[in-house]
């Protein structure tokens, strides 16, 4: 017994006294192996866990479809290049642009969403850019616009096609030059952000099918 209880301690399976039936030994030899195989299928699971922790919590499932996302996610997490993701309402855009952010290198800055829909068109500016203090009826005191307060992080514009058309335009001249001026403002403020915008139909199809049907009309013509 007590050389029994030593072996279990140092870690041993199982411990069996002379003389045994073989088919006990058999029995004990493939339930030690049935527990190795476990033990060595969880350690693939947590290393791979490991990899991939914060992604497959978000994006969940095994097909080759979220796999590949998954591979395009981590891809381009570190890269600090503005994405456009496309997909239809419900798809799960803003749940992708979260992992851009949440793996990437601004995960410690803040995550900025703007639904672009639903900006009022008569504060949109001010929504985005900031003001100062008396610049119109109401502004009582300096605002920290949306972009602002990303700086250092990622700037997510869902549905930006939804976006006024006028709006749109003076935001293209912020993602290009990554600055801004506050409203009533002339300083200029150097922005450190990442855009992440999502589309729910392709523009550049719609595009070229406004161009084919304005061909059509002039040639008729």
């Amino acid at each position: 017994m007590p050389l029994a209880v030593e072996a279990i301690r140092a870690g041993d399976y199982d411990f069996m006294e002379k003389p045994f039936p073989v088919a006990w030994l058999s029995a004990v030899i493939e339930r030690a192996l049935h527990q190795r195989r476990l033990v060595l299928e969880n350690r693939v699971l947590r290393e791979q866990l490991g990899d991939t922790a914060g992604l497959a919590a978000r994006l969940v499932g095994r097909s080759p479809g979220i796999e590949r996302l998954r591979t395009a996610v981590k891809a381009l997490a570190d890269n600090d290049a503005d994405v456009l993701i496309l997909g239809e309402t419900g798809s799960g855009k803003e749940v992708v642009a979260r992992g851009l952010h949440e793996e990437g290198v601004r995960k410690d800055r803040p995550f900025v969403a703007l639904n672009c829909g639903a900006l009022p068109a008569d504060i949109i500016e001010s929504e985005l850019f900031g003001h100062e203090q008396g610049v119109f009826t109401g502004a009582s005191r300096q605002r920290i616009g949306k972009l602002e307060h990303a700086h250092g992080g990622t700037v997510f514009l869902d549905e930006i096609e939804s976006m006024p058309l006028e709006s749109q335009v003076k935001l293209l001249r912020v993602i290009e030059n990554r600055s801004i001026e506050r409203l009533g403002s002339n300083k200029t403020i150097d922005l450190n952000v990442r855009f992440v915008a999502t589309i729910k139909v392709d523009l550049e199809k719609r595009a070229r099918r406004a161009g084919s049907a304005a061909i059509s009309i002039i040639g008729s013509a």
